[in-house]
């Protein structure tokens, strides 16, 4: 994470963030499928309203041939009549944007979230599991802390 800009009251942060991450299987034998890298701005607002964390968050997705060829590949053994054998390739996988709330109440904390991916220019685009080229995703989250330090301190990254 590269932080590019702080208000000087530290309630606003822009970062540019740049995770790769490998990808596993998670079944009797965990094999590699590839990887992700997926680039993004994030704006956080640490206390919105002195109680809220709001967090903005859009960039692009991309992924290795592996990744790629694991969800949307077709092989030529599964082919069927409307569904072609499709090879996929690596490279753009789409456009993520991310908007998510949560809140510390004692020992609680709530979350939600909304997120829209789109593959409209995805180098998969043509595969025949592709139905839809934009999507929505929610969420809501609930976890109780059971546990705290006797000495909270705060953190500016």
């Amino acid at each position: 994470n590269v932080n590019l800009w702080r208000s000087a009251r530290r309630d606003l942060q822009l970062q540019l963030r740049l995770p790769l991450r490998a990808v596993f299987t998670l079944e009797r034998s965990p094999r590699s499928v590839g990887a992700v890298f997926q680039p993004s701005l994030r704006l956080d607002s640490p206390s919105l309203n002195g109680s809220w964390h709001l967090g903005l968050q859009t960039g692009p997705v991309y992924g290795t041939a592996a990744h790629h060829q694991h969800y949307y590949g077709v092989a030529s053994a599964e082919a069927l009549p409307g569904r072609p054998a499709y090879e996929a390739r690596g490279g753009y996988g789409g456009w993520q944007t991310l908007g998510s709330v949560s809140r510390r109440v004692g020992a609680h904390w709530v979350g939600a979230f909304v997120r829209h991916d789109h593959v409209g220019g995805a180098v998969f685009a043509d595969s025949p599991l592709v139905e839809r080229r934009s999507g929505w995703s929610v969420g809501l989250g609930w976890a109780v802390v059971l546990g705290r330090s006797s000495q909270a301190v705060t953190v500016y990254e």
